[in-house]
C-alpha cells in the first residue's frame, strides 16, 4: 500500500460542489465520487506552521508549541515510516515550514521545496513597485494598507518571470510530483506529501481563470494580499476579492487534477491511498471579515477531508474528525510503530465503512507566536461537537454559541440563550488541553477565563 498525501493551503469546503459550490473544481468534484468525504472534518492546531508540525509528528501542537522551528526532541512520523520500510518525500511550495531552519521535513526520506512563495527571498532584480500594476495592489495590502509588505513584494519579483500557466507554483509542485512518481513507483510501499501553498494569498491566478467568476470590467484596486481584519472595502472591491481567491482555488483543482489523472493512468489506484485536504479556510468578508487569524468561524476551521482507498466505498460520513487524525492514520496504513506521541484516532475503520463515530469534540486553537500563550500572538479557538459551536477570543471568556444545523453560516448567536451547551464545550476544550500536554498553569490560566 501507498499513500499520496495533497495539502491545499487555505482552500476552503465552498470551492467544492459537494461543500456547497461558490468556486468551480471539476477535478476533485469528480475525485470525490470515489472517495469516502468527510462532512465534519477540522483544523486542530493552527495556522500553516503549527497545522505542518500536527501533520508531520501525530502529536498535537496547541499545548506544546506555536509558530516555531520543529524542535529536535520532536518524534515524527516519518522515522516510524523509515523503520517500517516506507519511502516517503514531501514536495512542497509551502515555504513558512522548510525555510529559515523550520526543518519541518525531517526524517523524510527526501524532500524537494519549490521556491518563491509569498515571503520567500529569492528573486534580486531590480523591479518596478511603482508601475500603474503595482499601485493598484497598494490599497489594500496587509500589514500596512498603501505599502507592498514584504510577503508581495518579494513575490512580484518571484512571478516576474512567469510566462505561461505551467509557471505557476501549483503547476510547478504537482508536475514535480509526477516526476517523482515516475520514478518511484515502483517501491514496495511509499508515502508522498505534495504540499502547495495556493490558494493562499497573494491570488494571480491567469486572467481566464478570473474571468470564470468576476466577466465584468473593472480597474478598481486589486486585493491580491488583503490586510487581515474588519473589511473596509466597499461592495465591488469585496466582491473583486472573492473572485481572485476563487480564480487562485480553481487553478488549484486543475493542477491537482494534472497529479490525480497521472495517479490514475500510472495503475496507482489499485495500491494507493490517496488524502486531500486542506490546512484551513479564509474569510472573505462573512461576518465583517477578511481574515484567518480572528473569530475561527466554520469557514476557517471547517475542512475540506476526503480520502481514496482501493478497498474501501465511496460515501459521506458525519464522522466527527481533526487534522490531528491524519498522520495516525497514516502509521495504521502502514503498520508502522505509532507511540505514545501520535495522539490522534486513525481514520481507517471510517475509510473502510466500519464505523461513523471517531470522537465527541473536534478542538482548533491558533498561535501565531508566543506558543501556547493564551494571550499571545492573537490565537483564537474553537470548539465543536459537530452540532453546537463554540469561538473561544484571544482574551477572556468565549461569547460566540452557533447551532450548526439551524445556522450553518453562523449568524444567530445563541450564547446567552444556551448557555449550558457552552459550558459543556469549553470543559471539554479544558479537558482535551489536560489531556495532550497542556502544561498545569496553561490549563489553569484557561479555566480562570471563564469560571461556572
Amino acid at each position: 500500500m501507498n499513500i499520496i498525501h495533497i495539502i491545499s493551503d487555505t482552500f476552503r469546503r465552498d470551492n467544492l460542489g459537494i461543500y456547497g459550490g461558490k468556486g468551480y473544481s471539476p477535478s476533485l468534484d469528480t475525485f470525490a465520487e470515489k472517495c469516502v468525504v468527510f462532512d465534519k472534518a477540522y483544523v486542530c492546531s493552527f495556522p500553516t506552521v503549527p497545522i505542518r508540525g500536527d501533520l508531520v509528528s501525530g502529536q498535537v501542537g496547541i499545548c506544546r508549541r506555536g509558530w516555531e522551528p520543529l524542535k529536535r526532541d520532536v518524534p515524527v512520523i516519518a522515522d516510524a515510516l523509515s523503520t517500517a520500510g516506507v519511502v516517503s518525500m514531501m514536495i512542497a511550495d509551502t515555504p513558512h515550514h522548510i525555510k529559515d531552519g523550520y526543518f519541518y521535513n525531517r526524517g523524510f526520506t527526501g524532500w524537494e521545496w519549490i521556491r518563491g512563495q509569498e515571503t520567500d527571498q529569492l528573486a534580486t532584480q531590480p523591479f518596478d513597485y511603482e508601475s500603474q500594476e503595482s499601485m493598484r495592489y497598494r490599497r489594500y495590502t496587509r500589514p500596512h494598507p498603501q505599502q507592498l509588505p514584504g510577503g508581495l513584494t518579494n513575490h512580484l519579483k518571484n512571478t516576474a518571470f512567469r510566462q505561461h500557466e505551467q509557471d505557476t507554483f501549483v503547476s510547478k509542485t504537482m508536475r514535480k510530483a509526477c516526476e517523482w512518481l515516475e520514478h518511484n513507483y515502483r517501491h514496495e510501499s511509499f508515502y508522498l506529501m505534495v504540499d502547495t501553498f495556493d490558494p493562499h494569498e497573494p491570488w494571480d491566478a491567469p486572467e481566464w481563470y478570473l474571468q470564470r467568476f468576476d466577466p465584468d470590467d473593472y480597474d478598481g484596486p486589486e486585493p491580491i494580499y488583503p490586510p487581515y481584519g474588519p473589511n473596509k472595502m466597499d461592495e465591488r472591491t469585496t466582491q473583486r476579492l472573492n473572485a481572485l481567491y476563487r480564480a487562485e482555488a480553481c487553478l488549484v483543482d486543475n493542477w491537482i487534477g494534472h497529479l490525480l489523472r497521472k495517479i490514475e493512468y500510472m495503475g496507482l489506484l489499485e495500491n494507493t491511498m490517496v488524502i486531500f485536504m486542506a490546512d484551513h479556510g479564509f474569510l472573505l468578508g462573512e461576518h465583517d471579515l477578511i481574515a484567518k487569524n480572528f473569530s475561527m468561524y466554520e469557514e476557517i476551521v471547517h475542512i475540506p477531508l476526503m480520502i481514496y482507498h482501493p478497498d474501501g466505498q465511496p460515501r459521506r460520513t458525519d464522522a466527527l474528525t481533526s487534522i490531528i487524525d491524519i498522520p495516525a492514520t497514516v502509521i495504521d496504513v502502514f503498520a508502522a510503530e505509532r507511540g505514545h506521541r501520535v495522539e490522534g484516532i486513525s481514520l481507517l475503520p471510517t475509510v473502510m465503512g466500519e464505523t461513523d463515530y471517531l470522537r465527541d469534540y473536534a478542538i482548533s486553537h491558533g498561535a501565531w507566536s508566543g506558543g501556547w500563550s493564551p494571550d499571545g500572538g492573537s490565537p483564537h479557538g474553537h470548539v465543536t461537537d459537530g452540532t453546537w459551536s463554540l469561538l473561544l477570543e484571544n482574551q477572556g471568556p468565549p461569547n460566540k454559541l452557533f447551532h450548526l444545523p439551524s445556522d450553518p453560516e453562523q449568524m444567530n448567536n445563541r450564547f446567552e440563550s444556551d448557555t449550558n451547551e457552552a459550558q459543556r464545550l469549553y470543559g471539554a476544550f479544558l479537558e482535551f488541553l489536560e489531556g495532550h500536554g497542556g502544561a498545569p498553569d496553561m490549563v489553569e490560566t484557561f479555566r480562570q477565563r471563564w469560571k461556572f
